[in-house]
């Protein structure tokens, strides 16, 4: 009785009125913490906010055959965090075209299937520091993940900078391509070998093309938080590297290039916004920047078209994550319909589906903040002398 106050499945428990204790989740895990029951290390925060704790176990279709770009000629990375397990995203550069390549899930995952429904209602993967649990089965990260076999199937953002650093000339083609995979910190000691030197000489126009338009630039320490199998926990600085901006931006002009051509061929996409918030720009102290964070405006999802003021961009739509964030797979689906049959889901279809990935979505976040902090609480229990 108590533990299922302790995880939210209760209001009340007679035990701890009984005891004169508060009847909340938070005293219901102190009592269970100090009888014995739980032990300090239990994450209680995935079932307090009910979201899932297990991976999906559904029957994954083959991967149909089909007429696909072959680029497996060029030189294409996988650039993620170590021990990453679901590579998404990917960049090469042929002569002055940029090319992201994405995990082509829609090609597995259609519109309305089991397994559609299963990660609509999930709405992301939920990253634990003791686990992973994925919105969709296992499996298709296995089969499309990028770099994971010889060759990946990708559906692939191929497009061009202008002067000004606007993406355009946009190419979106099923294809195939061979990735090899790298760490940033790997990544960051060639920024000067090609092609990497010309991909950061264009990311850095695009940069700089955002923050003219009032793109907030908040550089707060970030920490990557981790319990290894036998319970070890491991609290790691996640440096500012070079090789992690080239990547940023280049995902964020697929997204803004994306949005620009389905607005222009009338596909309704879930367009990330955010709006401006008033008032000059925070100074470069630290306290003045986590300040100037709270009052920043939440990102929604929405298929009208409006600006990311925190991006310094008038039209984006998330796309290079589809193993993990299901607005991006429905962006793919949307996609991969008009570019196959020239149709594509009416907008009221993909507002339908942004409503219903918004609770658990939220749910996740949380979870995934909270799980941090307990981690974080149980760290500084064993280490009583860190300072930092």
């Amino acid at each position: 009785e108590v533990e299922r106050l302790a995880v939210g499945q209760l209001e009340h428990s007679r035990v701890l009125s009984a005891l004169g204790k508060k009847e909340n989740p938070e005293s219901a895990h102190r009592l269970l913490l100090s009888v014995g029951y739980w032990s300090a290390e239990h994450n209680p925060f995935p079932q307090r906010q009910a979201v899932a704790v297990a991976d999906p176990q559904l029957i994954v279709p083959e991967l149909q055959a089909e007429e696909r770009l072959d680029l497996m000629h060029l030189e294409s990375f996988a650039i993620d965090d170590e021990g990453s397990a679901d590579p998404d995203d990917a960049i090469s550069l042929e002569g002055e075209r940029i090319w992201v390549h994405v995990a082509d899930v829609a090609a597995l995952v259609a519109p309305g299937s089991a397994i559609d429904l299963e990660a609509r209602a999930r709405a992301a993967n939920l990253y634990l520091p003791e686990r992973v649990v994925n919105m969709l089965p296992p499996q298709i990260t296995d089969q499309l993940g990028l770099g994971l076999q010889e060759k990946s199937p990708a559906l692939s953002f191929g497009f061009l900078l202008d002067d000004g650093a606007q993406p355009y000339d946009l190419q979106i083609r099923p294809s195939w391509v061979r990735v090899c995979r790298q760490s940033y910190s790997e990544i960051d000691e060639r920024l000067g070998d090609e092609p990497f030197a010309t991909l950061v000489q264009k990311t850095r126009r695009y940069r700089q093309r955002r923050l003219l338009a009032g793109a907030i630039n908040l550089e707060l320490p970030e920490v990557s938080v981790r319990v290894a199998a036998g319970g070890e926990i491991r609290i790691r600085s996640l440096p500012r590297l070079g090789s992690r901006e080239m990547v940023t931006e280049a995902m964020l002009m697929a997204g803004e290039a994306a949005a620009r051509f389905a607005l222009q061929e009338g596909i309704a996409l879930p367009y990330a916004t955010q709006r401006a918030v008033e008032g000059p720009p925070p100074a470069r102290e630290m306290a003045a920047m986590y300040a100037f964070r709270r009052k920043l405006k939440p990102s929604r999802s929405t298929t009208l078209e409006e600006p990311h003021a925190g991006l310094g961009l008038e039209l984006y739509s998330r796309v290079t994550s589809p193993l993990r964030r299901y607005l991006d797979l429905v962006a793919h689906q949307q996609l991969r319909l008009h570019l196959l049959t020239g149709a594509s889901l009416p907008a009221s279809e993909v507002s339908e589906r942004i409503a219903v990935t918004e609770q658990p979505g939220a749910a996740v976040r949380r979870t995934e903040r909270l799980s941090n902090m307990h981690w974080k609480l149980v760290y500084l229990q064993r280490n009583h002398g860190w300072q930092g």
